[in-house]
């Protein structure tokens, strides 16, 4: 890939970055005098490692995802992601298909089972195993499926992947070659 590619899909992804800074909730407001309180949600219990996907929309104040890539993202070496779901208001029923690009193979975890009768801040983790064939910036893109009280709705979030080249194979450890000028070993 070349560095101006390179440059151009950089830059793409920090505009869609950027278009996923719309998506926090809203602060509650405080009456005043009123010290704030943070919300006591189990969205709070997700390691630390994890980041929210890009929205496409403001649907992540209604359901969230957020992921965490297992390993450096390098050609040939399959890649787990840890998938966290994070509704937060009461669904029927919440479910979830993801597509990767050719590049980057989806070998495992495509389709994310139904749930049901799922509660408000309730964490559904998943876990998919992705196959990088090429380096480069990709989009694995995720199409959440819920049921509630507005019906079912379908909400799409992409998770982008960096994916550099294949690690060149270390030499083998060799003993060091003797040195003729130092002539015969002492004895």
């Amino acid at each position: 890939m070349s560095v101006s590619a390179r440059a151009v899909g950089v830059a793409l992804l920090a505009c869609a970055f950027a278009a996923a800074c719309d998506d926090a909730p809203e602060p509650k407001k405080t009456t005043q005098g009123a010290a704030p309180t943070a919300p006591a949600t189990k969205e709070a219990q997700l390691p630390g490692n994890m980041v929210a996907a890009v929205s496409a929309g403001k649907s992540a104040s209604i359901i969230g995802l957020h992921f965490a890539l297992e390993d450096v993202p390098s050609v040939g070496k399959p890649l787990p992601v840890a998938i966290a779901i994070v509704p937060h208001r009461q669904f029927t029923s919440v479910r979830a298909l993801f597509e990767a690009p050719e590049a980057i193979a989806l070998a495992t975890g495509k389709q994310f089972e139904p749930k049901t009768n799922v509660k408000a801040d309730t964490v559904l983790p998943h876990k998919i195993i992705l196959q990088p064939i090429q380096e480069g910036v990709f989009l694995v893109t995720a199409a959440v499926e819920t049921e509630g009280d507005d019906g079912t709705v379908t909400r799409i979030y992409s998770i982008p992947v960096i994916v550099h080249p294949a690690a060149a194979p270390k030499p083998p450890a060799t003993a060091p070659a003797a040195n003729p000028d130092d002539g015969p070993p002492a004895g």
